[in-house]
């Protein structure tokens, strides 16, 4: 896949392919009686269907970014119904007309954003006539932003639309499904019974729908570690099985084990296609029908194999989940549990029970959290230093959210039984919250300024492993010891490396702003930016490179910041706008540059064609 992400021409991808054959017939002549041949035909066979599948999905993409308008028919295939301006939706887009109202079929799916008004009026299933300008996704460039260019990639989107009720007509009105109508029924019962401040983490624990999350909700979960308590996952799938088999239980002389644990698969198979089928969530329920299948016939029981098994079907089914962050998180997360929980619980056995099941609580957290680590500081750039606290503290409060959850949605429209169960949900939802939030006011609740590059990511998994394999065969302790020691000073080195940068970044926005990095100190400057238009962007870059931070408004001020370092200078008035950096003095420029004799070097705004430097991807100067 990631070749077929690359520009690796065809005529290359032959020879490589013809020169794998090359060897496996080699090794076939040689060795006839080898077994692991027929390992290397899947592999070939695998590689050979990542490839295919990325590059002819890439070359079949349309070539449509322009500012023109175009008329789409689309069918919309998700859709958010909330109450912020806008709300998001994705589109399946079947024809394309130009200007002159030639037809133009495709096959590729559309982001939109759209105004409340046309979100209540739209359904999942509704085919539209859509007027609107089509651009492609692509990333700003600023420091630690969310890579959307590549998630959207990873779900096979590569355009997007911003549109208003008066842009389409409805060509086909779709009856609403029956998944559909059951989650607008929850939504609308939850709406009325929950806390309007609980509400958006309800729909997120139960639904998978974020779209209600207030974002300083998303900040407290994030610093804590317990981002993944919002996204439906395994976590979410083991709680709902639990609680069924704990409720078949007290029916267990009419329901025997078998049927309790086929009643469990067509709950959570039911639950996953209610919800979309996040890769996460079909991970969980695929691994539980195998291990479930494998019970039944007394068959397949080493579950490591099943993890895979259930990750190469899922691959199969579509090449795209590979490069999905929660599916990567999901199977790592899987993997440490699956290999290192069993010795980890094995270490310290206590007589009281509620002894051994917190060691049991810590031993599964800290099984997951090897393998993932790597993972978590490449896409996200910090790391929660309470983790174990953290998650100790989920696995109860979540049991128990998620069990009274589940009995106000099962008792929807039983009388009375909604006023008695919403307010016990209300009171774990604000333990759960509450417990958060104490987590994220602790000090150095999270390790900011991790910027790894993805051969730095792949060293830090192999130390992981390495550290596996030392503590669970024990035939090398010193050698897992010193893959500790190395991994930990990997991890020293590349936060010292990133701490210690000093330099000023222009950023990608829609008026002048940069960072000044010196130090454990940030300057952030800019002409004068709203806060809400700098907010997100600056905590983004605090994240990847954290200090003591002091903001600064020019306001047709000049300003000097000096250190033995360098010397840099605004200088700014109502008709010219430089900046002087170790006298280098560049012009910054918001409108189109005309041609002059000028030697001075120029810095345009994003929209601005012809400057020496052009801030529509964020600018570094080292220093």
């Amino acid at each position: 896949m990631a070749i077929g992400w690359s520009d690796f021409s065809y005529m290359n991808w032959t020879k490589v392919s013809i020169g794998f054959i090359a060897i496996v017939i080699l090794l076939r002549i040689s060795t006839p009686k080898n077994k692991s041949i027929h390992f290397l035909y899947f592999i070939f066979l695998f590689i050979q269907r990542g490839f295919f599948s990325i590059r002819i999905n890439n070359d079949d993409i349309l070539e449509i970014y322009t500012t023109d308008r175009h008329q789409i028919q689309c069918e919309i295939i998700e859709l958010q119904k909330g109450e912020k301006k806008w709300n998001k939706g994705i589109a399946q887009m079947q024809y394309l007309y130009d200007r002159e109202g030639l037809e133009t079929k495709c096959d590729d799916q559309l982001l939109f954003y759209t105004d409340q008004l046309s979100s209540n009026q739209l359904s999942i299933g509704d085919i539209i006539l859509l007027e609107s300008e089509i651009q492609q996704i692509k990333n700003k460039g600023n420091p630690g932003e969310f890579d959307a260019e590549n998630y959207w990639k990873s779900k096979n989107t590569y355009f997007m639309s911003f549109f208003v009720n008066s842009d389409f007509i409805k060509i086909h009105d779709a009856s609403v499904l029956f998944k559909n109508r059951l989650t607008q029924a929850i939504t609308s019962t939850l709406k009325q019974h929950v806390q309007k401040n609980h509400f958006g983490i309800v729909k997120a624990l139960f639904l998978g729908d974020k779209s209600s999350l207030d974002q300083e909700v998303r900040n407290s979960f994030s610093t804590a570690g317990a981002m993944h308590l919002l996204a439906i996952s395994g976590l979410h799938i083991g709680l709902f099985v639990a609680l069924i088999f704990s409720f078949l239980k007290l029916f267990s002389k009419f329901i025997s084990r078998n049927m309790a644990l086929l009643i469990s698969l067509v709950f959570i198979w039911f639950y996953a296609y209610i919800i979309d089928f996040p890769p996460s969530v079909l991970r969980s329920v695929l691994m539980f029908t195998v291990l479930s299948v494998g019970y039944f016939i007394n068959g397949i029981k080493n579950q490591i194999n099943i993890l895979f098994f259930s990750g190469t079907l899922l691959i199969l089914m579509n090449p795209l989940y590979l490069m999905d962050i929660g599916f990567q998180l999901s199977y790592a997360a899987m993997t440490g549990i699956i290999l290192l929980y069993p010795y980890l619980s094995q270490l310290y056995r206590p007589k009281k029970k509620v002894f051994q099941t917190t060691w049991n609580a810590t031993a599964l957290c800290l099984s997951a959290q090897l393998f993932t680590f790597p993972i978590c500081l490449y896409y996200f750039h910090q790391f929660p230093n309470y983790f174990l606290l953290t998650n100790l503290g989920i696995v109860l409060l979540a049991g128990i959210t998620v069990g009274i959850g589940a009995l106000l949605i099962i008792t929807l429209k039983a009388p009375l039984a909604p006023l008695v169960i919403a307010p016990i949900l209300s009171f774990t939802l604000f333990l759960l919250i509450g417990f958060i939030e104490w987590i994220e006011q602790l000090p150095g609740a999270v390790a900011k300024g991790f910027l790894l590059k993805p051969i730095e990511m792949i060293f830090l998994i192999i130390g992981s492993f390495l550290i596996y394999w030392a503590l669970v065969h024990k035939k090398s302790p010193l050698a897992g010891g010193i893959a500790g020691v190395i991994v930990m000073i990997l991890i020293a080195t590349f936060h010292y490396r990133q701490l210690h940068k000093n330099h000023i970044v222009l950023f990608n926005s829609n008026k002048f702003s940069c960072a000044i990095h010196v130090g454990n100190k940030t300057y952030f400057i800019h002409d004068n930016l709203e806060e809400k238009k700098y907010k997100g962007m600056l905590q983004d870059y605090d994240r990847c490179y954290p200090g003591e931070l002091k903001i600064i408004s020019l306001k047709n001020q000049n300003l000097i910041i000096e250190n033995s370092l360098t010397s840099i200078q605004f200088l700014k008035n109502e008709k010219d706008f430089s900046l002087e950096i170790n006298n280098k003095l560049y012009k910054i420029c918001y409108s189109q540059i005309k041609p002059t004799s000028s030697s001075i070097a120029t810095i345009g705004l994003p929209w601005v064609k012809g400057a020496d430097i052009r801030l529509n991807h964020a600018y570094f100067f080292h220093f």
